[in-house]
């Protein structure tokens, strides 16, 4: 197939190539071999010091990916760094003791002062089920706008934010600065509801 319009990824591939082509399912020799400007995992941004400058992939799943393939992958782990992310700063935000000021639910008599009484985990078991169903739905029409609109397997995780900066290395640099952070918020995330849960299991927590 031919180049299709995609935005330039954003923080998600470094290849100029990473958007606009919709390989169709081959084996990886076959794809290399018909054309070489096709997305290989070695071109995706990720490899640095903490994994030996190379591409973790200790199962090798790349090696059975098309360029489609290893989009969507990319554009899976950055949303879940993403995630990880937002769900660290709202954790120490709730973990110090701050809140909105009010109700949260008129209706059940829940306000925010109860939810961060009870801790970032324990809270989250306050929000009435309304709440949460709202939560779902909101999250659910986002999650199928933005895949209509900038598809998975062909835009990697970029949803058409201008650049920050126009020099390639830059960028290069950018796009891993969000990966590693967003590595971390995920380890960290789970280490913080780990801990809240089963005490002493995380060391220096709380901080």
């Amino acid at each position: 197939a031919g180049p299709t319009p995609c935005w330039t990824p954003m923080l998600s591939l470094a290849s100029p190539t990473a958007c606009g082509f919709a390989a169709p399912l081959a084996p990886r020799s076959a794809v290399r071999s018909a054309s070489p400007s096709m997305l290989a995992v070695t071109d995706l941004v990720g490899a640095s010091t903490e994994v030996s400058n190379k591409v973790w992939d200790p199962l090798k799943l790349s090696e059975n990916m098309d360029e489609s393939n290893l989009k969507l992958v990319r554009a899976a782990e950055l949303k879940h760094c993403r995630v990880a992310m937002l769900a660290t700063v709202g954790w120490l935000w709730t973990a110090t003791g701050t809140h909105f000021e009010g109700m949260l639910s008129t209706s059940s008599g829940v306000s925010f002062a109860d939810v961060a009484a009870a801790g970032p985990l324990l809270g989250a078991a306050k929000v009435p089920a309304a709440g949460i169903w709202q939560m779902i739905a909101a999250i659910g029409a986002l999650e199928v706008y933005w895949e209509n609109k900038y598809p998975a397997a062909e835009c990697g995780g970029d949803f058409g934010v201008p650049r920050v900066t126009q020099d390639p290395a830059k960028f290069k640099e950018i796009q891993l600065a969000e990966l590693k952070n967003g590595r971390l918020a995920m380890i960290g995330i789970i280490s913080f509801a780990c801990a809240e849960a089963i005490p002493g299991s995380v060391p220096f927590y709380p901080f």
